[in-house]
Order: C-alpha cells, then structure tokens, then sequence
C-alpha cells in the first residue's frame, strides 16, 4: 500500500488537530454546537467535510483524489507520472423548481368574455403591443419536493417584483373625471408622442412543476403551473407632448385607481437556457367600478437564471 503524500498528510493532520481542539473547547464549554470539520478515515481513504465541501485522499495512489464544492466536483487524476485536474459537474440529488431569475415580457389586457376588443369606455387604453413590455425580478424561491427517490415532481414558492408598461400612444390622457372614475381625456391643443401607464407589483406565486430528465441530468425539460397573488407598490402615468417641435413631458403619481391587489395563473416551461413563461390575471387593472374593465396578462421569456 502506497503511503498518503507529504502534503496530504499535512493537510489532513492540520485539520484534525483543528477538529480535536475544536471538540475538546466543545467539550470543555458542554456546548451543542455541532462540528463544522468531520474527519473519515479508512483502509482505502482519508475523507475530510467541512461546510459543505468535502476533501478526499486515496490512500493507495498517493494523491488527493477528489475535492467536491457543492455540484462541482474536481479530480485530480496520476497517471504515467503526472498528473491533471477534471472537474465533474454532480447530478441533481434534490428537487430544485425553475423560477428565480429576470423575466422581459410583453402586455395586453383582454375585456370582458376574454376578448381583444375594447369597450367604448376603455378606447383611451388601446394599446401599443410591440411597447408594452414587462419585467420582473423574480429573486426568491423555495422548492418543495413531492417524492422520496425521485426528483422530477415538486412545487416552487417564489417571489418577485416586476413592473408592467402599457404604451398607448395615442391623445388620451388619463385622469379622473369628476365622479373619482379613471377616464381618458383628449388633447386637442398639443401632439402626443408618447403615453403609457406603469406599475409594479411584488407577486407571490404558488407553481406546480414538472420536470422531463435527458441524456443528462442537469439538463431537463421543464412545465410548472399555479395560482399567483400581487400587491400593488406604485402607479404612474407619463405623457410627452410635442408642440411646435418642442417636447415636454407630464408624470402623474397620484391615486389612478389601479386595483391594489391582483392574482391569477402563471405558466412557466423551458429547456436549458430557453425559457418561456405566461400570465393571466383575473382581477381587473382597475378597481371595480371605478375604470374599464380590462384583465391584463403577459407572455415573454427569461433573460437570466440564478
């Protein structure tokens, strides 16, 4: 049996005299904390974990043979008197869901009886759909899993903040008409060039997922599905006018009587790094009664994953 290296050795001793002082200052305090350093060791090997990381020593071939960082995983192989360093990407061991990352998407809004067509009330928010856009900054998600030896089916609790953009070019501008409605006001004296409505909601969905293994497990085709729910953060409109071929610009921040609470469905799928998702919601933009009655959805695409 080959010996364990020089620097293996040392390496290993340090640690484990780390470990002993550590479980002996334990020990003395009558602590409960667990120790962060374990050491294994056996005829074949010598393993070390520590935080999540693993170092292992192969007590045959004289040489540190793997050291594991999370999924990653680097070999250090010794052959024909030299040797070279692999890394080896881990296969996925839990059910992990697909949502955190940034979302670019595109608005619109359907009316009553899920049709396209405006009602006469609501012709101040015709739309302009190639710049309608949306996007959200989906930054948190917890992974259920839903079986014991597989991890394939599971569901994914998230949040995000994302921000909706309905460009309607056109001379309307929207305020409140006497009776607190949100209506659309023409401009007669000046030429509008750009006109839209923001707003931002910080929504909370609730996903179902699926996921299809391949040839390789870390690459999968993927559907989720579920309820979501938003809170409303803010509202403005912005309107540039031009007249006599000078531009000006008008924002409004005050109450349009956007519905402060939305929910709906959400359907997201994909296969490595092309991804699609969809919403529908159904609570109205506006509060009820109080403007058109206009339910908004989004279809679009993730930019970036985390």
């Amino acid at each position: 049996m080959k010996k364990i290296s020089f620097l293996s050795l040392i390496l290993v001793f340090g640690i484990s005299s780390v470990t002993n002082l550590y479980s002996q200052e334990n020990n003395e305090k009558k602590g409960n904390i667990k120790n962060i350093i374990e050491v294994e060791e056996n005829p074949d090997k010598t393993t070390v974990n520590i935080l999540g990381g693993k170092l292992e020593v192969n007590n045959y071939s004289d040489t540190v043979t793997a050291i594991t960082l999370g999924r990653n995983k680097f070999e250090v192989i010794e052959e024909h008197n030299r040797g070279r360093l692999r890394m080896v990407r881990l296969p996925v061991t839990k059910f992990k869901g697909h949502f955190t990352g940034i979302d670019l998407g595109f608005n619109g809004y359907m009316a009553s009886g899920f049709t396209t067509v405006l009602p006469p009330e609501g012709e101040f928010m015709d739309l302009h759909n190639s710049k309608s856009l949306s996007v959200g900054l989906n930054f948190l998600q917890y992974s259920i899993p839903f079986q014991r030896n597989k991890n394939t089916i599971g569901a994914v609790i998230g949040a995000s903040w994302t921000f909706y953009n309905y460009r309607t070019d056109n001379n309307y501008i929207i305020e409140l008409d006497d009776d607190g409605n949100t209506t659309g006001r023409p401009e007669e004296n000046r030429t509008v060039t750009k006109n839209k409505l923001t707003t931002s909601y910080i929504n909370f969905p609730f996903l179902f997922e699926f996921q299809i293994p391949t040839n390789k497990d870390n690459n999968r085709f993927f559907i989720s599905a579920g309820p979501y729910a938003g809170f409303l953060v803010k509202g403005h409109t912005k309107v540039v006018y031009e007249d006599n071929g000078t531009k000006s610009k008008e924002k409004y921040k005050g109450d349009l009587n956007l519905n402060p609470f939305q929910y709906g469905v959400m359907v997201r799928m994909g296969y490595r790094w092309i991804k699609f998702f969809a919403s529908y919601n159904f609570s109205t933009l506006y509060m009820d009664g109080k403007g058109p009655e206009l339910y908004p959805y989004s279809i679009g695409f993730t930019l970036v994953n985390f």
